[in-house]
């Protein structure tokens, strides 16, 4: 189950790098005699890629986790080391795929005079690569703190509740 979770984790990363290819901002810059020239400056570019990168892998990684919450049985630690390690490869594969259907302009395109061409589109604050992680397994562990049945909603729950009623039984249920 684990590794099931983690490889569909890690496939939503195709769709999620076209959608980033489509989203993020990217440098431009026009063609000239003397080269090619910026048009919008770097720092507006990287960061808007790097913002659109955290925030598609971000809703993925909470919508990841209430799902997992919600409907996977049994819950336990190896579900968050599946959306952690799931996450991380989904946010690799979206990465891989963006930086496939943007790599950059060719020499060619750079060669004609009055040309704007887009500049590649990466990553530049690698961190991004942990929120995904960070906030699948935070998102779960948020379900098992305001969960309401002490055994966590898991499967099999019975044993919990005999242990519960033996240890009532041997100290009593209360003052």
């Amino acid at each position: 189950m684990v590794v099931r979770l983690g490889g569909l984790l890690m496939l939503t990363g195709l769709p999620l790098g076209v959608l980033w290819w489509l989203l993020a901002p990217r440098r431009q810059y026009d063609v000239g005699v003397e080269g090619a020239f910026a048009t919008v400056p770097e720092s507006e570019a990287a960061v808007g890629s790097d913002g659109w990168f955290l925030l598609l892998t971000g809703v993925v990684a909470v919508l990841a986790a209430l799902v997992s919450w919600r409907f996977l049985r049994p819950r336990g630690p190896l579900v968050t080391v599946g959306l952690a390690a799931g996450m991380l490869l989904c946010g690799l594969v979206t990465w891989f795929v963006g930086w496939l259907l943007a790599p950059g302009p060719s020499a060619a395109e750079l060669a004609a005079v009055g040309n704007s061409v887009f500049g590649p589109l990466g990553l530049r604050a690698h961190g991004v690569l942990v929120v995904g992680p960070f906030l699948a397994v935070a998102g779960y562990l948020l379900g098992a703190c305001f969960t309401a049945r002490d055994d966590l909603g898991r499967s099999g729950g019975s044993v919990g509740r005999a242990r519960h009623a033996e240890f009532d039984q041997r100290y009593g249920d209360g003052p």
